[in-house]
């Protein structure tokens, strides 16, 4: 990680100079902190935008909530007061509904198949729906991660223990949703206010992924990695406002695509090469993980939700399907 720490640097102290002379700047905000794989990849991604463009448009990364929750930050997409955002499926169904399917649980195998899927005819009906819709725009997709479940003097083995645990998870679908199904308690809390929460005991585990606990320093008020698994990659879209897209020219929006899929490139190898590193990192830090006994209980209750689930992206089960059935 240092490297790339000393990587965004050097690129942001770089952009610097090309502020001064340049015609567009955009402002992008994620929630997760500088050493996350997400900051890493949008700053490499702010390096290559430059590069195209010459310096006409600058990308300034804001990481840690600095421009809001992500909940605040999809109301200022619509007026124009972020730029641009990493949103995760479910906020950013506020705009679309049908994003909310990329959530669902068990839904993906491989990088291969989710690329399949926003990159391909889906992805594309998608980035004009919510143009048409709401008047935001995908610019990109970035992949978000295994997601598991950390706890604090808990181990969940079967899904009988899961039973009433408070679970935080995120504070939009389908987060709550899956988690009823499998019998714990959800309870929404920021991200901001995720390691607190823990901490204090508000809540007993927590719905993240394997990095961002090592990233949020989870360790520090949590002691078990339960390896459930239910989503794969779930990959967010990144939302630009109509403001912020109609400030730059044809050529440019081509180049912010490119540049960003340099970045969600990185954000995919990462995720792939540090998962063993990640793992051996917070077994040192007294970390116990916890391989599920009974996955196919698990894969059961969600499946059993799916019906209640289809409702949060508009009722439509056969989306579920199609996005199974979307192999490369």
């Amino acid at each position: 990680m240092k490297p790339l720490a000393l990587l965004g640097a050097i690129a942001l102290s770089a952009f610097a100079g090309h502020q001064a002379a340049a015609d567009t700047t955009l402002r992008l905000g994620h929630v997760l902190a500088p050493s996350h794989q997400f900051h890493q990849g949008m700053v490499l991604a702010a390096e290559k935008l430059a590069e195209l463009t010459d310096g006409r448009v600058t990308l300034e990364v804001f990481p840690s909530s600095q421009l809001g929750t992500e909940r605040d930050m999809h109301v200022s997409i619509r007026t124009g007061g972020v730029d641009m955002m990493l949103a995760s499926p479910g906020g950013a169904s506020v705009h679309l509904p049908e994003l909310a399917v990329l959530d669902a649980p068990y839904l993906f195998d491989d990088d291969p198949h989710w690329q399949a899927v926003v990159y391909g005819d889906i992805g594309k009906e998608w980035e004009q729906a919510i143009e048409d819709k709401a008047n935001v725009h995908i610019m990109g997709w970035f992949p978000r991660g295994t997601r598991h479940v950390a706890t604090k003097g808990i181990a969940l083995d079967s899904i009988d223990d899961i039973k009433n645990v408070k679970i935080r998870v995120a504070d939009i679908p389908p987060y709550p949703q899956v988690f009823k199904a499998f019998g714990a308690t959800p309870t929404p809390v920021a991200f901001a206010e995720m390691y607190s929460a823990l901490q204090s005991g508000v809540v007993d585990g927590a719905d993240i992924p394997l990095d961002t606990m090592l990233a949020q320093k989870l360790y520090e008020v949590a002691d078990h990695v339960n390896l459930i698994a239910w989503s794969f990659a779930a990959p967010g879209p990144i939302l630009m406002s109509d403001s912020a897209y109609q400030q730059l020219s044809d050529e440019d929006r081509a180049a912010l695509r490119e540049a960003l899929k340099v970045g969600t490139d990185f954000i995919a190898k990462s995720f792939a090469d540090s998962t063993e590193a990640v793992t051996e990192e917070l077994k040192a830090k007294g970390m116990t993980f916890v391989e599920l006994s009974d996955r196919a209980a698990w894969e059961k209750a969600a499946a059993d939700a799916l019906p209640d689930l289809a409702g949060i992206w508009g009722g439509d089960e056969e989306l579920y399907v199609r996005i199974r059935n979307a192999k490369p």
